[in-house]
């Protein structure tokens, strides 16, 4: 069988897989129709107060349907069965994946496909459009790079939209004791849901405290450190090189509001702090 090639479209919705693979379904021969995210999926939850009215008590975001809406043109009807065979592998969801749109592609979605099928239209070479629903469990976009990338609009890594401050130098890395940390999304990043990744080298004589002030929350670690040490705090527990040390700790751990949060290091010297996050959208 001779090869055979498929029409190319231009590139309007990039495929990540978690090991790094790229596709690209324009040049793959997908041309997309629409592909559009909707709000988030909020979930209310009220408690009947009386006899004339209800009260709100919850509200949660629940996982979000993105649809994806494609056709495939192919040059002959064995390109159009590769082509089939392409979507299968395309959105396999044995595991998440990340879709990124060319409109915004410092933006991405963890998704994983719902069930779909690949209907043929017969003797014109095309398939039917194919409805993909992408489930999003985290409910939000989140940024592709995150906050060790430098904040310059080149290399597609931030763009409009996120809510990054005009005429401010956003750094997130330090070496004194008295900083702001930025939290650009749109939802506070909760230790316990979307945790900050904090790296400490310093040297602390008995006891390392961490306040976020904006929050009002406290971070202590009661143990000395030298400069060959390595604390990191991602979520509820701290890790000394490697191991965590859960014990030394006052059990507290730190949000970071949305905007400025306020923060205070105390006990240390000669240190540098880093605080490695994604934004969400």
């Amino acid at each position: 069988m001779a090869e055979t090639y498929s029409t190319e479209y231009p590139s309007t919705i990039i495929v990540q897989r978690l090991d790094g693979t790229i596709y690209d379904l324009g040049k793959l021969g997908f041309r997309v129709t629409s592909f559009d995210p909707p709000s988030p999926n909020w979930q209310h939850t009220y408690q009947q107060v009386g006899k004339y009215g209800a009260q709100l008590i919850n509200s949660e975001v629940q996982q979000t349907t993105i649809p994806l809406v494609l056709d495939g043109i192919a040059t002959d009807n064995y390109d159009l069965e590769l082509q089939r065979l392409m979507l299968r592998q395309i959105f396999s969801s044995h595991e998440p994946f990340y879709v990124i749109s060319m409109r915004t592609p410092y933006l991405r979605w963890k998704v994983v496909a719902d069930t779909f099928s690949i209907a043929q239209l017969n003797s014109y070479h095309k398939l039917k459009s194919v409805a993909i629903n992408l489930l999003c469990g985290d409910g939000y976009a989140e940024s592709t790079a995150t906050t060790l990338t430098p904040f310059t609009y080149d290399a597609e890594s931030w763009g409009i939209g996120m809510n990054l401050p005009n005429g401010v130098d956003l750094d997130y890395s330090f070496t004194v004791p008295s900083f702001k940390v930025y939290n650009a999304s749109i939802i506070p990043l909760n230790a316990d849901e979307r945790p900050v990744t904090i790296v400490f080298k310093g040297t602390v004589p008995s006891s390392l405290s961490i306040f976020n002030k904006t929050t009002g929350q406290t971070f202590t670690l009661t143990r000395k450190l030298s400069t060959s040490d390595t604390l990191i705090i991602k979520g509820l527990v701290p890790i000394v090189n490697s191991s965590q040390d859960y014990g030394n700790s006052n059990h507290k751990y730190l949000d970071f509001a949305t905007g400025w949060n306020d923060i205070q290091v105390v006990g240390a010297t000669g240190f540098t702090i880093s605080f490695e996050t994604r934004f969400y959208y």
